[in-house]
């Protein structure tokens, strides 16, 4: 049975809890899925719904999480210079490589979202992210602060500018970083599309990997785990040192996964830059990175920005300088 509006509004309602994004995006669905099954999975499998999730309901048991009596992961977090320059050319050919081929589905992998499938789909691919949106501007307020307070965004991460369009619009002026000239290509036509002019981009590369040096708002969201646990710790420190007094960085980061381990040595010989990687830093070294940087903890939440399976935590730190 093909798909109607009815069916999509409902999914909306029933599933996420609210009204549609656009009579565009609810026309994207229609177009999109063959039947009310396929309909189902997106809608099950969203990050929104995963995010709803995590938060269990007034009365209801609380969600499987990772036991507290987890063993300590072994990751090496440091290496030399040289070593480290070659875990980012080697991050920045894959993601050079897949930026020329399927940028939007680099970003998010959803099937919808396939080179085959974007030009159908790109109104909804950008309508996704109304809820990082939402997401920074609530992290914001709990920190007793407002986009008004700032007067450069730093987006770590900004692929084809997804984000950035949403972000661009409620600061004075947004940079975005991203390791990928292609990617950063669509970013810039996308700003020209919409109209913006206070984003601008500029490349991260394995001799620079933070190009910028100054600002006091500094964002990162599903994009530090694709990094090998020195890369993130490099990009993290350089962050953290250069953020300005009474500025905070938001950002995103799995923790922790039952079984993973990281060792230069080893990764050194396995077959990089192949696939897109999943890797983890622990609490305490980005605890540690923060304090040696003169920054304070504000927030740290546990989210589901990777997995709801109680084999993984992520975490979603605010950090304050000063």
């Amino acid at each position: 049975m093909p798909v109607t509006r009815d069916d999509v509004v409902q999914a909306y309602r029933l599933i996420l809890g609210r009204a549609p994004e656009s009579e565009a995006v609810v026309q994207g669905h229609v177009r999109d899925h063959a039947d009310l099954d396929a309909l189902r999975r997106v809608f099950l499998g969203s990050d929104e719904l995963h995010e709803q999730l995590a938060r269990p309901a007034e009365g209801s048991a609380e969600p499987p999480r990772l036991p507290l009596d987890a063993p300590p992961l072994q990751v090496e977090t440091a290496t030399d210079p040289a070593t480290l320059a070659r875990l980012i050319g080697e991050t920045a050919r894959f993601w050079e490589a897949i930026g020329e081929t399927a940028p939007h589905f680099s970003v998010l992998t959803a099937p919808e979202f396939a080179p085959d499938r974007i030009a159908e789909n790109e109104a909804r691919f950008f309508a996704s992210a109304e809820y990082d949106r939402n997401l920074l501007l609530a992290t914001l307020a709990r920190a007793g602060r407002s986009p008004e307070d700032f007067t450069r965004l730093v987006e770590f991460g900004s692929g084809v500018g997804r984000m950035t369009a949403y972000f661009a619009p409620l600061f004075r002026e947004v940079i975005g970083l991203d390791i990928s000239r292609p990617h950063l290509q669509l970013a810039e036509a996308t700003m020209v599309r919409h109209g913006i002019r206070n984003a601008r981009f500029v490349q991260v590369t394995a001799a620079d990997l933070h190009p910028v040096e100054s600002y006091d708002l500094w964002f990162s969201r599903i994009v530090l785990q694709h990094n090998p646990p020195p890369v993130i710790a490099h990009i993290l420190d350089r962050m953290f040192a250069g953020l300005a007094p009474d500025g905070l960085a938001i950002f995103q980061v799995p923790t922790y996964q039952v079984g993973y381990r990281f060792a230069v040595a080893e990764y050194l010989r396995s077959d990089l830059g192949a696939r897109m990687e999943m890797h983890v830093i622990p609490q305490q070294a980005v605890l540690e990175l923060a304090w040696r940087r003169g920054c304070r903890l504000v927030e740290m939440r546990e989210d589901s920005a990777v997995s709801a399976s109680p084999d993984w935590l992520s975490n979603t730190f605010v950090f304050r300088k000063g």
